[in-house]
């Protein structure tokens, strides 16, 4: 906590660095955590963790946010497509080509060598090359088959909006682009109940960035803003208590909190923007929200650890869940015959095992990646 709080009618004045933002990364990768692990979660807390898909839709407006506002910062600049594409590429493929070499490679030498319980993991029903060419969002049916990498559909729906983007932004005034995301805003429900009707399946909608782009277009409606204007901190405070009502508002008779009583309404995921842009409005001034909320909300070291492994623990853990909480596995360890501890000790095994291997590759290959963006 600041010595001297900002007064709340100052001017906002965008940092450098914004150290909420990885906070807010921790806590959207913890909800995906959760969501992942519900079957064994106690069923008092089952309706509200299954709302954890929430944190995919945070990580859009994070990534909305801070994609945009770097595009921005450097449409004048030199080298403005070899830079911005190739840190890309440094940030995100390493990671994910661990991922998909230990799928697509390591693991079927590891069933034939081995055999056992490892001849139950089924083979990939996508096969390596949509993975390769980022295009796996586009075969819903098969990717949530996925053994590991049912994950990499959202990376996929960002990589295929960020072919786009950067070109929109180096060429178009502040005008022109802001009329754009907000018109891409307002198309989004249109175009879900457009898919809808002609036959598009739910999880085709959910995985498809022209229907599941709302998180991504609120985060870029921020950056821009931010840069192009001066605000007030009371100003973004009250946005962002605003959006996030009026979110919540939105999404609860939706997806109400009981379980089993969730409908398909082409408003949820406007819903889902609205929250999530609105959790990032308020932690951008944090500091006026009080002493508590700051330092132990948005100024959590727990949160801020689990921020700087998201990418990779996004990417890892559904491998280690998988492996950790199979059914063979259980079987041969529930010696005891004490069903739900047997549960939880492989489900916190499987938890700690993805942040370690997670740790490791961020500080490792993926900070040995990074290294390098300054060369480009």
């Amino acid at each position: 906590m600041p010595d001297t709080v900002p007064n709340l009618n100052s001017e906002y004045r965008l940092p450098r660095i914004i150290p909420q933002l990885d906070r807010l990364r921790g806590l959207a990768i913890v909800s995906v955590l959760l969501v992942h692990s519900y079957h064994d979660i106690p069923s008092m807390l089952l309706g509200v963790v299954r709302q954890g898909w929430l944190g995919v839709d945070l990580f859009f407006v994070l990534s909305g946010f801070l994609i945009t506002g770097i595009l921005w910062d450097s449409r004048n600049k030199g080298k403005y497509f070899l830079r911005f594409y190739g840190r890309r590429l440094l940030r995100i493929w390493p990671a994910y080509l661990l991922i998909l070499f230990v799928t697509f490679f390591a693991m079927p030498l590891l069933k034939t060598i081995v055999g056992g319980p490892l001849l139950m993991i089924p083979d990939e029903r996508v096969g390596i090359w949509p993975y390769l060419l980022m295009i796996q969002n586009l075969f819903p049916d098969l990717i949530v088959g996925s053994t590991f990498l049912t994950v990499t559909w959202s990376l996929a729906v960002e990589e295929q909006f960020y072919i786009v983007w950067p070109i929109v932004i180096r060429h178009s005034s502040k005008r022109i682009v802001l009329l754009c995301l907000i018109a891409g805003i307002l198309l989004e429900p249109l175009l879900r109940i457009l898919a809808a009707q002609h036959g598009c399946s739910r999880l085709g909608i959910y995985m498809n960035p022209l229907t599941h782009g709302d998180g991504l277009l609120c985060g870029a409606v921020v950056a821009i803003v931010l840069r192009s204007a001066k605000h007030k901190r009371r100003v973004l405070l009250l946005v962002g208590v605003i959006l996030l009502i009026v979110g919540t508002a939105l999404f609860l008779p939706i997806h109400p909190i009981k379980e089993g009583t969730q409908q398909w309404s082409p408003f949820v995921f406007t819903a889902a923007a609205l929250m999530s842009t609105g959790i990032l409005l308020v932690a951008l001034v944090s500091e006026n929200l009080g002493h508590i909320l700051h330092r132990y909300v948005f100024m959590n070291q727990t949160l801020a650890f689990f921020g700087y492994i998201s990418y990779s623990l996004y990417l890892y853990h559904i491998f280690f869940l998988r492996l950790a909480t199979s059914d063979k596995l259980h079987m041969i360890l529930n010696r005891w015959n004490h069903t739900n501890l047997t549960t939880w000790l492989m489900l916190i095994c499987g938890l700690g095992l993805s942040t370690l291997a997670a740790w490791i590759s961020r500080v490792t290959l993926e900070r040995a990646a990074l290294a390098k963006k300054n060369d480009i």
